[in-house]
């Protein structure tokens, strides 16, 4: 089981993970040369003499930029009275605030700051989007790929190519929720709490969040045994910490707001008291996800198990998505094939559990549900199937949590091919 314990109001945006993977890599890195290239990516300035900046002001939100404008810094103000230098007269921004303002955003908040750009760092830890090595970890790999074939242009800084906006794309939207659920049990009660909450909660004062760590508690506690105290004492340390209100607040922020990216929660403006309040409230979705996911919170040490077996028709119930359960090893082996270049090493085996992962959401995307355990059912059977000769193992290959593999030059254009005789005969 997994839980995430730390977040803070930096890390609002599922978007910056985006952000991070498109500066990093698969090789070692060091974590001053991280951040300075996500900073140098995000905070880069575009003035009105750059060809791009008619098109970002065709589609940001004016006032909203303005209320981005980041201010000059103190020392540097000092400097350019000192020196009498006068403030550049041509208008500029920030790339970030250039994508944040746009008006096809459902929310504009999450503006990042230097001196908060490694916390995106380890908000790509959380997620197993980096490694301890700050690598890009497989999950990494993939959404830097999704993003780029999504968004070309993304990494110029073409202004159509908004990394922020996570539901331009199912596959996006679902990697993200996939990601979520499998790192942080949590969330699944924090949905539950929301959907029994018309009213919503407010991430300044939140009650809901308190109250799924305790939700949390009392379901490591009712199957709890010798193999599970480390695992209650962590959520028990976990709920007693939203006791206090100051890390209720840092934690409710981000985690409210990913929800709200998601499609599962939305923002209502209110009046309470003659103050006016914008709280998170739940959607559709988010009731329907709260009955979705009561597997998952009854059998919360089976955490990714159950996941694997259930997310993408969980996901198709949750959103509403037309499709329907794939009943052909053909298809199946199909996806996985066209999951495996965004996956693929130069040298060497891929691990075949994210290219499942890949395979399952570009099947959601087209109608098709294929589970993750269905994928590694397949390739255990595929070792000595007919495709075989396609298919390359490594020596090292368990077939169970995680599997090493190649796939060879052919296997995807044979498959369509017998995927159109089948059609025609049908």
């Amino acid at each position: 089981m997994k839980l995430i314990s730390h977040m803070e109001p930096s890390q609002l945006r599922l978007g910056y993970l985006s952000c991070l993977s498109l500066v990093a890599g698969r090789h070692l890195d060091t974590r001053n040369g991280l951040v300075d290239r996500l900073g140098r990516f995000v905070f880069r300035m575009i003035d009105a003499s750059d060809a791009r900046w008619g098109d970002f002001m065709k589609l940001v939100d004016q006032e909203e930029l303005q209320r981005m404008k980041v201010p000059m810094d103190e020392r540097i103000a000092e400097l350019h009275e000192l020196f009498r230098i006068k403030e550049h007269s041509i208008p500029s921004h920030q790339l970030q605030a250039l994508w944040l303002a746009q008006r096809d955003l459902p929310s504009h908040l999450g503006l990042l700051t230097g001196k908060n750009t490694e916390r995106i760092l380890e908000m790509g830890r959380s997620f197993e989007i980096l490694t301890t090595g700050y690598a890009l970890s497989e999950k990494g790999v993939f959404l830097q790929n999704l993003v780029s074939a999504t968004l070309p242009g993304v990494f110029e800084g073409q202004p159509a190519s908004n990394p922020f906006a996570v539901r331009i794309r199912p596959a996006l939207q679902l990697f993200f929720l996939y990601t979520l659920l499998s790192v942080d049990i949590l969330t699944a009660f924090l949905i539950e709490e929301f959907a029994k909450t018309p009213n919503g909660d407010q991430p300044n004062s939140p009650r809901l969040l308190p109250a799924a760590g305790s939700r949390l508690v009392g379901a490591i506690e009712a199957i709890s045994d010798i193999s599970t105290v480390d695992l209650l004492r962590q959520c028990r340390n976990y709920a007693v910490r939203l006791e206090t209100m100051a890390v209720a607040k840092n934690q409710a922020q981000p985690r409210y707001h990913h929800l709200f990216e998601l499609g599962l929660l939305e923002r209502v403006e209110r009046e309470e008291r003659g103050r006016r309040t914008v709280p998170y409230v739940p959607t559709a979705a988010c009731r329907r996800a709260a009955d979705i996911l009561q597997p998952l919170r009854e059998n919360a040490e089976e955490q990714q198990d159950i996941i694997d077996k259930n997310f993408f028709r969980w996901a198709a119930d949750i959103y509403h998505l037309r499709a329907k359960t794939c009943d052909s090893d053909l298809r199946r082996l199909c996806y996985f094939a066209r999951g495996f270049p965004y996956l693929e090493r130069e040298i060497g085996f891929t691990p075949g559990r994210t290219v499942a992962v890949a395979g399952s959401l570009l099947a959601l995307e087209e109608g098709w549900i294929i589970e993750v355990a269905e994928m590694f059912d397949l390739l255990r059977r595929m070792a000595a199937g007919p495709w075989r000769q396609y298919l390359e193992y490594s020596g090292g290959s368990r077939l169970d949590q995680e599997f090493l593999i190649k796939v060879k030059p052919g296997l995807l254009p044979a498959i369509e091919r017998e995927l159109q005789c089948k059609a025609v005969s049908d």
